[in-house]
């Protein structure tokens, strides 16, 4: 249940996940966005195996995504590059190692892998795991076919946004062997295979038999009896938002406000369909800018505003987790409302969070590269207070970052506004 999670995030880390910035050595890099996919990949010291990263939403219930994951031999319907795919061994229903053979673009030899995987359930946090990687200790007689691949790892990530929504994370990292260039291949072929596989993911999933399959599975009895608990559903998202949220004290406070109650109630309500998600968000925004608060709400959001009075941002939220949300970077930018009740000087609660965002080095420096303007926010209080005060950056940012693509335009918007105030 991620995405209910946002919704209690956003008070703390809305503001500096906007933009992606370009990666170094050991950090995902954006390559590619189609067809509400996103597509990464990630640099290693010492080596040109590239590890590539897709991310997409996929409106399906989790455990129909299971039952898919599960059809071995339906691989090569909707993997990318797939061609064979035989069982080898069924350890339990969630474990299996198997025989694959992969297409190679001309003139290279199809390839080949012996690959064990294993899916694990989370329903305290509403996710599944499935790890992959090759079996290179099982016995199986390399093809006169193909070429065997030895080093190949990755997973599928699972995570409940909703009922019938689902996000898909699919990575993997493998050497294309032989006399594939390594470069090669990283350039033509394997960082489209994230994108081409969620997408085909997609379709597999409206199949009736893998609908039928998942409703009648021990995984759809336990997330129906996890829904029907109110108690249940606030746990788990507790249990995520603690990912990110890491001060205990503050994880607490947060779900004791008003408006956070409010939303477990609608969404417990609706069975945690992706509208109601969505709406709650919408509704946490707005406390963010609210200036007329009064009775059990003022006290509450007065009680906040001072306990983050004493703390730096990284001690009690967890940026880098945090960053690379894209959906919910696609959901805000519909909302030119948010950036004012970011900007909104009258608002306590809009201060607080946008001073520990802006004397926090990790959160600075992730979205301002240059070095000297980074530092000049994090060491100077009178100009963090222009910035604050500034209504043309308000305006601007309310108008322009739907077209912001990285960093850089950010930056380059506030390095004019600086200028100004010389």
């Amino acid at each position: 249940m991620r995405s209910i999670i946002r919704l209690l995030m956003v008070l703390c880390g809305v503001l500096f996940p906007l933009f992606t910035a370009a990666a170094q050595e050991g950090e995902w890099e954006p390559i590619g966005f189609k067809d509400g996919i996103y597509t990464f990949k990630m640099t290693h010291p010492g080596t040109d195996v590239c590890t590539f990263k897709g991310v997409g939403f996929v409106d399906a219930k989790i455990e129909v995504i299971g039952e898919v994951m599960r059809d071995i031999p339906s691989y090569p319907e909707w993997m990318a590059k797939f061609k064979k795919t035989t069982i080898l061994k069924t350890i339990d229903r969630n474990t299996y190692i198997f025989y694959a053979e992969l297409k190679a673009p001309f003139p290279y030899e199809n390839r080949d892998f012996v690959i064990e995987n294993q899916t694990k359930y989370n329903f305290s946090n509403g996710s599944a795991l499935l790890t992959f990687r090759s079996s290179n200790q099982f016995s199986y007689p390399e093809q006169a076919c193909c070429m065997r691949l030895t080093e190949l790892e990755g997973a599928y990530y699972f995570e409940y946004f909703g009922r019938n929504r689902t996000r898909v994370t699919y990575q993997y990292r493998s050497h294309p062997g032989g006399n594939i260039p390594v470069k090669l291949a990283n350039e033509i072929e394997i960082k489209h295979y994230p994108a081409v596989t969620i997408a085909g993911l997609r379709k597999m999933v409206q199949k009736k038999k893998y609908i039928q399959a998942g409703m009648a599975s021990p995984e759809h009895e336990m997330i129906e009896r996890m829904l029907d608990s109110k108690k249940e559903v606030a746990n788990i998202l507790k249990n995520r938002i603690g990912e990110y949220i890491i001060d205990p004290v503050l994880l607490n406070m947060l779900f004791e406000l008003t408006i956070p109650r409010k939303i477990v109630d609608n969404v417990y309500a609706s069975r945690s369909d992706f509208s109601s998600i969505r709406q709650g968000m919408v509704d946490l925004f707005d406390i963010i800018g609210e200036t007329n608060l009064s009775g059990p709400m003022k006290q509450e959001v007065d009680g906040l505003v001072t306990y983050l009075a004493g703390k730096n941002l990284d001690s009690f939220f967890s940026v880098n987790k945090f960053m690379g949300e894209t959906w919910l970077i696609d959901e805000i930018k519909k909302d030119k409302k948010l950036i004012y009740n970011l900007f909104e000087t009258k608002s306590p609660l809009a201060k607080i969070i946008f001073e520990k965002i802006t004397t926090s080095r990790t959160a600075v420096t992730s979205v301002i590269k240059d070095k000297r303007l980074a530092e000049n926010i994090l060491t100077q209080p009178a100009l963090r207070k222009k910035l604050w005060e500034d209504r043309v950056l308000r305006d601007r940012l309310a108008q322009e970052w739907v077209s912001f693509k990285t960093y850089k335009d950010f930056e380059n918007l506030v390095t004019q506004r600086v200028k100004s105030y010389e």
